[in-house]
């Protein structure tokens, strides 16, 4: 039997904002801007978002991908503002103990973001993954 060491899989997008580290990282933590930039897919959209902002604070965003309501949840687990976030990341396309980190850091008059996820059940998993936060982050750069 072939065991896949989801450890040892990780996804980092990197993309930079034409806007300061505290804004990228706000709009991390602001319901309705997370609703406007969240959309992994053609066609999707954001029905439901919650957030929690606090280390030990949960959030939920629900995205839909046209069809379905697909859940996203999560817990902080280090808010240091304006240049680290990191929280866990469960939907039913993740494995338990995925974790994002997010590593903000000035660049001009702008922003350079980047995004690490760590632990995927397959390579097949990780690779939508990195195009669902590609597409998110070109999102988020559209919404500033």
């Amino acid at each position: 039997m072939t065991q896949i060491m989801t450890a040892e899989l990780t996804t980092t997008v990197v993309r930079t904002f034409p806007a300061p580290p505290t804004r990228v990282y706000d709009a991390w933590l602001d319901p309705a801007f997370l609703s406007r930039f969240m959309v992994a897919c053609d066609g999707g959209t954001v029905p439901e978002v919650s957030v929690d902002p606090r280390v030990g604070g949960h959030f939920l965003i629900v995205m839909n991908d046209g069809t379905k309501d697909i859940p996203h949840r999560g817990t902080y687990l280090d808010l240091t503002r304006p240049h680290r976030m990191v929280f866990t990341w469960t939907s039913p396309h993740s494995v338990e103990g995925s974790i994002v980190t997010l590593t903000l850091t000035a660049e001009g008059t702008g922003t350079r973001l980047e995004l690490r996820q760590d632990k995927f059940a397959s390579e097949g998993a990780r690779d939508g993954h990195t195009r669902g936060w590609t597409r998110i982050l070109q999102e988020l750069a559209t919404a500033f």
